[in-house]
């Protein structure tokens, strides 16, 4: 049954949304992860779009009748009948979304089970809601880790310390002047931009380029600019 439920509704939760952020303490609120290489554009890698909804799914409803397994004769309450033709109306919280075409295939097994529209109402918001928890745990052990990787930086003895705001300056460029808006997404959103040997990559191609002239008079030494593809791989530098 659980496997089965598990597409019934998934939380607006996407891995990142929370973490605990540099020296946050419990406010009862996880803060983001810093963005090294976008501050201009920090925020949760995955936006944290969920709101409290699923966590508040699952609260049960005390007033439910006792004899709500029963097929709700006397009761004029639909959602304490169990439906003669197996089709359940539930109601998804906010930032979820409704698998209807499951709850119509689960629908006859929760008939056969004798449930009514209320108790598989509260099946779905208990699923809801323990999996709002799962989602919300692994989203803060994630942006911890992103958060992780921009303190690993900052140690790190080639990049960080002193060195730290030319680094940061330098992988700056090096993204402003080679990198696509699609790989610049892809980073700010993912939380790549953060991990240490991206950071030490794009400052090594950032300390190759300059607004004029390229190191050494450019790829073929003679004062001609350099290819990109000469700044990031010197090696396979054209012939002649």
């Amino acid at each position: 049954m659980t496997s089965m439920l598990s597409r019934i509704g998934q939380p607006a939760l996407a891995m990142g949304a929370e973490g605990p952020g540099r020296g946050g303490g419990d406010t009862g609120e996880s803060a983001s992860p810093e963005s090294i290489l976008f501050p201009d554009e920090a925020g949760s890698p995955d936006g944290d779009t969920h709101g409290n909804g699923a966590a508040d799914a699952g609260k049960a409803d005390d007033t439910a009748n006792d004899d709500a397994g029963n097929n709700g004769s006397g009761n004029d309450d639909p959602d304490d009948r169990v439906p003669d033709d197996g089709r359940y109306a539930l109601t998804m919280p906010e930032g979820v979304e409704l698998d209807q075409e499951l709850i119509n295939a689960l629908g006859p097994d929760f008939h056969n089970l004798g449930l009514t529209n209320r108790q598989a109402q509260q099946l779905a918001d208990r699923f809801i809601e323990i999996q709002g928890r799962r989602g919300k745990a692994a989203s803060e052990a994630w942006a911890g880790r992103v958060q992780g990787w921009a303190d690993e930086a900052r140690r790190d003895r080639e990049i960080g310390g002193a060195k730290w705001a030319g680094t940061v300056g330098s992988a700056q460029r090096a993204l402003s002047r080679l990198g696509t808006p699609e790989l610049r997404e892809y980073l700010n959103s993912s939380g790549g931009g953060n991990h240490p040997e991206m950071i030490r990559i794009f400052a090594k191609v950032g300390s190759m380029i300059q607004e004029d002239n390229p190191p050494n008079g450019g790829a073929g030494g003679n004062g001609r600019k350099a290819e990109t593809a000469h700044l990031m791989f010197p090696k396979d530098a054209p012939k002649g």
